[in-house]
């Protein structure tokens, strides 16, 4: 199979947020109810056929989803897989305020090597409604502060997943001007 293009997408966000589970629902459509922490990165590959011109063609697209570990302990190895990224979602955790105020954090933890790199903030854990304390108001507001898109999705049903990677492929599309 041919593949026309390939994008390092980069996940970012504190520990318990939903990165991992996001980029297996995203590659696999599963869901784990056990949390297991991310050691170091974990890759998964998704090809995606991709719409150039008036109508989805031939053309394929490789995204290769880098879910980074989000402890501390991490911190210093990170960096090293921030380098050829393309794009980066922030993830935060819409019922874990200190998850929302550390997103901060991860900006400027990656701000050196982004760039004009394209990006999404997303709230996640959108299925969890009764127990929110970040409102989407307040995430939108956050992503307009640092010129990032704003999505809510839930790892857990899948909702608004494929939303966000196929708002990626079309940014990246138009970013490199395909």
């Amino acid at each position: 199979m041919q593949i026309d293009y390939k994008w390092k997408i980069i996940v970012l966000g504190d520990p318990s947020v939903g990165k991992t589970t996001l980029m297996i629902q995203y590659t696999e459509k599963k869901f784990n109810e056990l949390y297991i922490p991310t050691v170091g990165v974990q890759v998964s590959l998704k090809i995606v056929p991709i719409k150039v011109g008036k109508e989805r063609s031939k053309t394929k697209a490789e995204l290769a989803v880098w879910d980074i570990a989000g402890h501390i302990k991490f911190q210093n190895i990170r960096k090293i897989f921030y380098e050829g990224s393309s794009a980066v979602l922030f993830l935060y955790d819409i019922t874990n305020a200190k998850t929302f105020e550390g997103i901060s954090y991860w900006i400027n933890d990656i701000a050196w090597v982004i760039g004009d790199k394209y990006g999404i903030l997303i709230g996640n854990k959108k299925d969890l409604q009764k127990a929110r304390v970040i409102t989407e108001e307040q995430g939108k507001k956050l992503a307009a502060e640092y010129h990032l898109d704003f999505m809510e999705t839930s790892a857990k049903t899948g909702e608004n997943v494929n939303n966000v990677f196929e708002l990626i492929t079309e940014n990246l599309l138009k970013h490199y001007g395909i």
